[in-house]
């Protein structure tokens, strides 16, 4: 097999199985290193990632040759890849994808920024060879085919019609991620939204989660999600090992200043031992509007061409999103019309359960229900404004207008993401209290629905 077919081994350069990285020095002593990642350059060329291995580059400066062992995760049939030296690559678009990949892997553990790629070997590929002691399994049939889905111009017309159907921003996200579901087979996915504090995101729709993780947060630079962010790149990752990252990662995220304690983070959605990851930013003329996520436990899941679709897609996303976020803010920021006659709460015909204590802590700006954490910032004080109101007046009908210009709120000049907010809290309150909603109205309007008493508590 000659170095032309290289093209054909794509599913052996994804990280699923460590490589062999074997090199000897000019006086014939041999030496062997796993790799982290070999990457597909073109039909002639591959990239190693030069990390810590200090004897092997020692060994290729003095002799170019080299061999490289690469095992396809599918048939576990073993390829020796002949290689020679070419050069070393700092920057650029192989080294940035390389390092991005690295880098979103360490953050999991609490390595970003010492986990790093220093540089990108470019070898030429002379030759390829079945390894003969490991010849693989015999393929009955394209397993990966059967489990993914596909992406045509007919699934992709689909999609469109779903999202051009939706009506408003909650009805659209949702549809995102049904879509994703039934029409691409993508059983896991979530999308974030610029959080309130810059360089943070919040998760505001999720799918096929146990826990929905609604108003998670995560930093730019923190995980998969981060680190598209941060980048503004899509990301693939195949045989991510989350189940030995994940307790470096939950103590790194628990103990980073600023975060406040356990009790007051939401945990964010994801599965507990993913094979595959991809994350792609959602850009609308440069801007990040949003990230969409989807995640598997099934090792290779997403292939190049899911990448380059998915990543097309997200583009049509996220006008749509970003339509939809600006139709909202542009009907909440106008006079009301007014609600229809003779409509009323329905939490007046719905009996009373339990008293339910709501307490707004001052210090953290977040509202614990029961002493259970529901959310913070903005959300919290729009929920504070609502049942304070309902208590000192007996309000239940409210106006997105009349919270713009509330000037307690603080809200941003520019691009308040009201609408956002709403929606955040609204799900937050669905998932954690359904005995407060937040029920929309009409445009620009929204009703408070008790369902139980309550207790409005100020704490410093």
């Amino acid at each position: 097999m000659s170095a032309l077919g290289l093209e054909t081994l794509t599913s052996c350069f994804q990280g699923l199985i460590p490589s062999m990285f074997f090199t000897c020095a000019a006086d014939g002593t041999p030496n062997a290193a796993y790799l982290s990642h070999v990457d597909y350059v073109d039909a002639s060329h591959v990239a190693l990632s030069f990390q810590f291995f200090n004897k092997s580059r020692r060994n290729v400066a003095e002799n170019p040759h080299a061999l490289v062992r690469v095992i396809d995760p599918d048939t576990q049939q073993g390829w020796a890849l002949r290689l020679r030296y070419v050069r070393s690559e700092t920057e650029g678009e192989i080294f940035d994808r390389m390092a991005l990949r690295i880098e979103a892997i360490a953050s999991y553990c609490g390595l970003k920024g010492i986990f790093k790629l220093r540089a990108a070997d470019i070898y030429e590929v002379r030759s390829v060879t079945k390894v003969p002691e490991e010849p693989g399994l015999p393929v009955v049939s394209d397993r990966r085919r059967e489990q993914n889905g596909v992406f045509t111009m007919q699934a992709l017309q689909n999609m469109a019609v779903r999202v051009n159907r939706a009506h408003g921003l909650e009805h659209l996200l949702d549809e995102i991620l049904a879509g994703l579901e039934d029409i691409f087979g993508f059983t896991h996915s979530m999308i974030l939204l610029p959080g309130e504090r810059p360089g943070t995101l919040i998760t505001i729709a999720t799918r096929g989660y146990v826990e929905k993780g609604v108003g998670a947060e995560a930093r730019f630079g923190e995980g998969i999600t981060g680190m598209v962010a941060e980048a503004r790149k899509p990301i693939r990752i195949a045989g991510l090992m989350r189940g030995m990252l994940y307790a470096y990662a939950a103590r790194f995220r628990a103990e980073e200043a600023g975060w406040g304690p356990p009790q007051h983070r939401i945990p964010m959605p994801g599965l507990v031992n993913p094979a595959s990851q991809l994350g792609v930013p959602l850009l609308v003329r440069g801007e990040l509007v949003g990230v969409l996520c989807i995640e598997s436990e099934i090792p290779y899941r997403f292939h190049e061409e899911d990448k380059v679709s998915v990543e097309v897609l997200g583009s049509f996303l996220a006008i749509a999103i970003q339509n939809a976020v600006m139709h909202e803010a542009a009907e909440g920021s106008s006079e009301p019309r007014s609600a229809a006659a003779g409509s009323l709460p329905a939490a007046m015909s719905a009996p009373p359960v339990r008293r339910r204590e709501v307490s707004f802590h001052q210090a953290d700006e977040c509202v614990l229900v029961d002493g259970e954490y529901l959310i913070r910032g903005l959300p919290a004080k729009i929920l504070r404004k609502l049942l304070l109101a309902h208590v000192t007046e007996g309000r239940t009908e409210f106006t997105n207008r009349e919270l713009r210009l509330d000037k307690s709120l603080q809200l941003p000049e520019y691009k308040d993401n009201l609408e956002t907010r709403l929606l955040l809290l609204r799900r937050r309150l669905d998932e954690k209290c359904p005995d407060i909603r937040l029920v929309p109205a009409g445009r620009g309007r929204f009703r408070l629905e008790l369902r139980a008493p309550f207790g409005l508590v100020e704490r410093p």
